[in-house]
């Protein structure tokens, strides 16, 4: 074996030895981190609001569309409390990201009988959106970045969370109208 070979091979098994021994010590930082639990980043500024929307049960049934069925508690409530004709969605949200609106829109639906024929029907439908507040995404991550090092200095590391955009969805509308709505 030449000389530059024994070179190559002294290089290359100090390599492997380095490797791992920093492998080892990487193991050993990480083994020794604690879990902090959840952390939410971003501001949280919960409201409540309750949102009406009429509805006219001549023109057949309405329909309701809500995308946080996570949120929702129950179904669609009857309270005598509530106008005839108008459905409330009292939605539980975070300002701070989040505003919420009713629409009312038709959409087409088409229900295929078989291979060949299908029913085609206009439905009337209310739908609850949520709009995006202008939000400084760069903040957000730089809040983000200062508290995983803060918790990394601590020997900690934690699950990072967004705060909830819609908490609690409840829809009521009055017992006379029980028969006109339902859900999508």
């Amino acid at each position: 074996m030449r000389r530059l070979h024994k070179v190559l091979l002294g290089v290359f098994c100090g390599g492997v030895l380095l490797s791992g021994i920093g492998a080892g010590v990487a193991f050993a930082e990480f083994s020794s981190l604690a879990y902090a639990g959840e952390r939410m980043i971003g501001e949280t500024r919960m409201e409540t609001a309750v949102l009406e929307a009429e509805i006219d049960p001549e023109q057949g049934q309405w329909y309701i569309s809500v995308p946080y069925h996570e949120a929702m508690e129950s179904g669609i409530e009857t309270d005598e409390s509530v106008p005839e004709n108008t459905v409330q969605f009292h939605v539980s949200y975070n300002a701070a990201r989040v505003t919420p609106e009713v629409h009312e829109t038709v959409c087409n639906y088409t229900e295929w009988l078989d291979d060949e024929q299908y029913v085609e029907e206009e439905l009337q439908v209310l739908e609850l959106y949520t709009f995006w507040e202008d939000q400084d995404e760069m903040k957000i991550f730089m809040e983000l970045k200062d508290q995983f090092l803060a918790d990394l200095k601590e020997g900690k590391i934690a699950s990072y969370q967004e705060p909830v955009y819609v908490e609690n969805v409840e829809i009521r509308i009055n017992p006379a109208n029980e028969d006109d709505v339902s859900f999508l």
